[in-house]
C-alpha cells in the first residue's frame, strides 16, 4: 500500500518516474497527509476526482491504522475465557494499556481491507496519470485474498 500512496504522490505531480516515487514522504501517514494537500491544491482535477481520490486516501490510513495496531500490538490468549486479545505495547500517561478482543476473522477482513485500499490508491494513481481505471478509481472495490480486487462501476 505504501507504494501506491508513493506513486499517487508522484502522479499529483504529473511525475511517473522511480525518483518520483522515492521522493515521495517515507512515512505512510506523513505522505497520506501530504497527498492530501496535493489534491486540494491541483488545480485541474473533477471534483468528482477530488472526492474519490480523497476518499480512498482516507480507506487507505484508516487501513494503515489497524495494520499498525496488529504489527505493533502484543497478541494474548485470554487465560479465563481463551480468546485472543491485542494491547498496545505503550502506556499513556499511568493508565496501562487495554486489551480488545480479536481474531482469525478480523485478520482477514483486514487483509482484504488493505488489499481493497491498495488496489483503490492505485486506481487514482493511474487514472490520473494516463485517463483510464475508472472502475476502480470511481466504482466499488473489493480486495480478494490473493492481493487481487474486482470493481464495480
Amino acid at each position: 500500500m505504501d507504494a501506491a500512496l508513493r506513486l499517487l504522490h508522484a502522479a499529483l505531480q504529473d511525475r511517473h518516474d522511480l525518483d518520483a516515487l522515492l521522493d515521495a514522504p517515507d512515512f505512510f501517514s506523513t505522505n497520506a497527509k501530504t497527498c492530501r494537500q496535493l489534491v486540494k491544491d491541483h488545480s485541474q482535477l473533477s471534483n468528482a476526482f477530488r472526492r474519490a481520490v480523497l476518499s480512498a486516501i482516507s480507506a487507505g490510513s484508516t487501513a494503515y491504522t489497524k495494520r499498525n495496531r496488529y504489527i505493533h500490538d502484543v497478541l494474548t490468549e485470554n487465560l479465563l475465557d481463551h480468546r485472543w486479545e491485542g494491547a498496545s505495547l505503550s502506556r499513556r500517561g499511568d493508565e496501562a494499556p487495554r486489551a480488545v478482543a480479536t481474531s482469525f476473522e478480523d485478520a482477514v477482513s483486514l487483509v482484504l481491507e488493505l488489499v481493497t485500499a491498495t488496489w483503490r490508491l492505485r486506481a487514482c494513481a493511474l487514472h490520473l496519470l494516463t485517463g483510464e481505471w475508472e472502475s476502480m478509481t470511481f466504482g466499488q472495490v473489493s480486495g480478494r485474498w490473493d492481493g487481487s480486487a474486482g470493481s464495480s462501476h
